[in-house]
């Protein structure tokens, strides 16, 4: 069975990863519900730009995909640069996802960032730590299964009864330690 990932951040007291992780086979009807979340005449979901009845109404719908769709998040405290903290998160996520199966992971567009996060993502392949994987960056508007990260990362950063709603599908929850490129040759 192949497992796909999808991933957005939150850069909120912190930096954290979320994951949406999802089998191959999933990944229409998943992508379908996800589509349900819109509002109006809006071409994508964004959950910090929705009403708030809007974001029950895309938990809901993602709690009853519990088991289909299964979260994973990633936290840095961000005591350094933004960028360091990404790239920590880049590679905790890319280590657990090797060990989860995922052979194909989409990150959403974060410009800046796009090429060093191929950086780590190839350097952790090419020394073993992680297998090989089909990787990319495309924006938020392009695949609603980044939507799913994207309400995760959010409820996650919100903390509290937005955090304990996730419950039901965190899968995995780690703290990144720093990580450097240099490091992982």
């Amino acid at each position: 069975m192949t497992m796909h990932l999808y991933s957005d951040e939150s850069k909120v007291d912190g930096y954290r990863f979320a994951g949406a992780l999802v089998a191959g086979e999933d990944v229409r009807r998943v992508r379908r519900e996800a589509l349900t979340w819109r509002v109006g005449s809006s071409h994508r979901f964004h959950t910090s730009h929705e009403r708030p009845e809007a974001r029950e109404r895309a938990l809901a719908s993602l709690l009853r995909m519990a088991g289909t769709v299964e979260i994973a998040v990633v936290e840095h405290p961000k005591t350094h640069p933004e960028f360091l903290a990404r790239e920590a998160c880049v590679a905790a996520m890319a280590t657990w996802a090797g060990g989860r199966g995922v052979t194909r992971w989409l990150l959403e567009r974060d410009g800046p960032s796009e090429r060093r996060d191929r950086q780590t993502i190839a350097r952790l392949i090419r020394t073993g730590a992680v297998p090989r994987l089909h990787y990319g960056h495309a924006p938020g508007v392009a695949e609603p299964l980044l939507w799913v990260a994207d309400l995760a990362a959010w409820m996650w950063t919100r903390g509290g009864e937005h955090r304990e709603a996730l419950a039901p599908l965190i899968v995995h929850h780690e703290v990144a330690a720093d990580w450097e490129l240099d490091a992982a040759a």
